[in-house]
């Protein structure tokens, strides 16, 4: 049989293998689950007298609680379409089973709304800095001249116009000519003569 440090060695092995980030996410999901089950029962403890008379008060209290903790998982409280898996037995589909079940459903809304009452409602929002809103326009805007306040002129940075490229006492050549290509005298088009008819013989086109 495999002795116990065996079976310890063995989990941390596989432990290690699955990463830091898996562990920790882990970690932090059940310390998470572990404070709302915790909260929740401080919840139907300290409402639970407002529920004296109710008919089914364990699966009021039952639902209560569940309704609680979707408050503070970050939800808004809405009862589920269905209830949970352990309603779905036939022991269950009777008339007594189908008032415990809603004695579920409406447990699950009143501990929805005494989550809300207590303030925690936002458990599961992160705070963020009072100058979001700022730093996000400061990103938006345009850059100001202070911000090239330090950078020399185009003049200086440019190398064509640069000192050491050309020297100090370099001369400035001229500009290029642009040769136009020159214009060709095309030839008078010949004049077309018109053509004599049968009937007028002797008769130049000229002279017609």
């Amino acid at each position: 049989m495999i002795s116990k440090s065996a079976k310890a060695g063995l989990a941390l092995l596989l432990m290690s293998s699955a990463g830091c980030n898996a562990i920790q996410d882990h970690c932090i999901n059940f310390e998470t689950d572990t404070r709302n089950m915790v909260l929740a029962e401080k919840g139907w403890i300290n409402w639970s007298s407002c529920y004296k008379g109710t008919k089914y008060k364990t699966h009021f209290a039952k639902g209560f609680k569940d309704g609680y903790t979707n408050v503070l998982e970050g939800g808004k409280g809405c009862q589920p379409t269905l209830p949970p898996r352990c309603y779905w037995k036939p022991q269950y589909q009777t008339p007594d089973g189908r008032a415990k079940t809603n004695a579920w459903f409406d447990g699950y809304s009143h501990g929805a709304t005494a989550a809300q009452q207590d303030g925690l409602g936002s458990m599961q929002q992160l705070p963020i800095s009072p100058t979001a809103r700022a730093n996000l326009m400061a990103r938006q805007a345009p850059p100001s001249d202070s911000c090239f306040s330090g950078m020399s002129k185009l003049e200086d940075t440019d190398p064509v116009h640069h000192p050491d490229v050309h020297g100090e006492n370099s001369v400035d050549e001229p500009p290029m000519e642009i040769l136009k290509t020159p214009e060709i005298e095309m030839p008078p088009e010949p004049s077309i003569l018109e053509s004599v008819r049968p009937y007028d013989e002797g008769t130049s086109p000229v002279e017609k």
